[in-house]
Parts: structure tokens; C-alpha cells; sequence
């Protein structure tokens, strides 16, 4: 058993950070220390487990199977030091200097912050919000993922088992970079010989590329992105498709770079809903900020297409036409 005067316990925070950031400079501004600080942290903690916790992949650092597998213990350690030091903290929306972390797609975010950041400013002027790019990973494992953020944005459908709330409804919409003529259909045989864009290939794709897989046997994909707000300024100027939830499309359209475009599919419908860890539930402040998030959505317009699917409005390929053309 480890004999806890023999370690060092203040390396647990900077780990902590390591584990989290991936990267010294960042760590090291995470915890208020410098570079040169975080970097000697690193060592000693090199030494105190023999591993090297962090490794370069490229241009980046990945974790090791050991750093992995104490990112999670860390985070609970730190956890329940601060609940036992602070039995009661409470949660002061006037001087907290608290920081709420959101794993979360582009999409999601670009939705929501326009009335989530103004609101957050006027309520708790201090708090401090880290967005962080979700990935298979935290959709795959939502309760590893949860322990060290407070909130994850992403469809209903992607993952389960722990606590969530929706937030709003959306459905996808396709569209293209160059204008089509008003009233325009394209037929099911003008989409098999169209070329494509996408986000998310490398991992089947979103649910309404399936239904254009399930529609046009060998759709042709051009180009593939990371993520779906890139894919508008993708295929600018071009004519190639893709499939977007449309509150992005009119975030898009606005700058003119791109056009709805009818197409034969029926309505894929978007729900986007926010996941915690079970442990986070009675936490006042978080449950502050999940309030704040819910709040957020609310102020968004209905969207009215999801609204006419789900009362049941003979959803079929004439209502998708419609719908996804909208």
C-alpha cells in the first residue's frame, strides 16, 4: 500500500490537468502555473509512476493505457477532496469564479451560444464556460467521459445511461453550394450521379447520410470533414451536396454560401438533448447551469418541420421533399 507521506499529494491537481489538456502549456494555464512549472511537474509524475502518461501521436499527445486509466480516478479523488473540505458549498452566482467544461459538437454550439453566453454574463459575470469538441470516444463511454466535465451536447439516440435533459428539436436539410432553380426536385437518379459532402465518415456518417446510403446505393463522397459547421464553407461555389441540421443551414445561408436544395428523402429528425454524470445531479451549481443551458434552447425558434413529423403529418417522400427543402 502506498504510504500517502511518501507522496507528493500536490501533484494530484497538475495531473489532473496533464490527464485533461494533453498538453503542458495548456495544463499549466489551466492551473494558473507556467510553462516551465508544468513541465517539471510532468517529470516528477513520470518518475512517481514509471510511465510516461503522456505520448506524441504526430502533432499532438495521447495518453497512455495507464494515464487513461487514472484520468478517471484523479477526477474522483479530487472530487470527493473538494466535497469533504467544502461540505456545504453552495453556490453564489454573484462571486463564483467557477469553470462549467461542455464536451460539444460545432453544430450545438454555434445553435445555443448566441443565447447562452449573454445570459451567463448577465447572471454570474465570473464563471468561465470550456468548450471541448466531442468525439467517439465520449459518445461510446458517456459516464467515463462525464466524470471530468460537467455537461455533454449530443443527440438523443448516441448514447445512454446516464442523466440527460433535451434541449431542442432540428432535422436536416439539404443543401448545396451553388443556387438550383425555384421548385426544383432532384429525382433519386440525379442524387445517385451527385457528389457529396460529409462530416463525421469516418464513423458511419450522421443518421441522415444513412438514409441517403439506404436511397442511393454508391453515393459518391468528395470530401469529408471533421466536423458539420465546416461543411457549408466546404463546398461553397461548388455543387456539391451534403445534409445539414437546418439551424445551421440558416446561420450559412445568411452569408450566402450555400443553397437549400429539394431533394426525395423523407424528414430526419434532430434531437439534441444535454448528459452528466449521475454524481453531478444534486451539485447546486450544476444544476444552475444545466437549468441555464435549458433555458438557452428555449429562447430558440420551434422548429416547425419536427413539429409537423411528430403530430404525424403523413410523413413520406412528398412531406420530405417539402420538409428537407424547407
Amino acid at each position: 500500500m502506498v504510504n500517502l507521506l511518501n507522496s507528493d499529494l500536490n501533484l494530484l491537481v497538475p495531473l489532473d490537468a496533464l490527464l485533461t489538456e494533453r498538453n503542458v502549456t495548456r495544463a499549466g494555464a489551466r492551473i494558473g502555473v507556467s510553462q516551465p512549472a508544468m513541465s517539471a511537474a510532468l517529470g516528477r509524475l513520470r518518475r512517481q509512476f514509471d510511465d510516461v502518461l503522456l505520448v506524441r501521436v504526430g502533432a499532438r499527445y495521447e495518453l497512455t493505457p495507464l494515464a487513461e486509466t487514472l484520468s478517471v480516478r484523479v477526477r474522483e479523488v479530487l472530487q470527493m477532496a473538494e466535497e469533504t473540505l467544502h461540505p456545504n458549498p453552495g453556490f453564489d452566482l454573484l462571486t463564483s469564479t467557477r469553470e462549467f467544461v461542455v464536451i460539444s459538437s460545432d453544430y450545438a454550439i454555434a445553435v445555443l451560444a448566441p443565447h447562452l453566453m449573454p445570459m451567463l454574463r448577465a447572471a454570474a459575470p465570473n464563471v468561465k464556460l470550456r468548450l471541448t469538441s466531442v468525439d467517439q470516444n465520449a459518445v461510446d463511454q458517456p459516464l467515463t467521459a462525464l466524470r471530468s466535465v460537467d455537461l455533454l451536447l449530443t443527440p438523443r439516440g448516441q448514447c445512454s445511461g446516464v442523466p440527460s435533459t433535451d434541449l431542442f428539436e432540428d432535422h436536416w436539410t439539404c443543401i448545396s453550394g451553388r443556387p438550383h432553380p425555384d421548385g426544383e426536385v432532384l429525382t433519386l437518379d440525379e442524387l445517385r450521379h451527385s457528389r457529396w459532402a460529409r462530416a463525421f465518415a469516418g464513423s458511419g456518417g450522421t443518421a441522415a447520410d444513412r438514409r441517403v446510403d439506404e436511397l442511393v446505393t454508391g453515393a459518391r463522397v468528395d470530401l469529408v470533414a471533421d466536423t458539420l459547421a465546416l461543411l457549408p464553407f466546404s463546398i461553397a461555389g461548388t455543387d456539391l451536396l451534403a445534409l445539414v441540421p437546418d439551424r445551421l443551414v440558416s446561420r450559412a445561408a445568411d452569408l450566402a454560401l450555400v443553397h437549400r436544395v429539394r431533394v426525395p428523402l423523407p424528414v430526419v429528425r434532430l434531437h439534441e438533448a444535454a448528459w452528466w454524470h449521475p454524481q453531478r445531479t444534486d451539485d447546486p451549481g450544476h444544476r444552475w447551469f444545466r437549468g441555464l443551458v435549458r433555458r438557452a434552447a428555449a429562447q430558440l425558434s420551434p422548429d416547425l418541420v419536427a413539429e409537423t413529423a411528430r403530430d404525424g403529418a403523413g410523413v413520406g417522400d412528398d412531406l420530405g421533399r417539402q420538409a428537407v427543402a424547407s
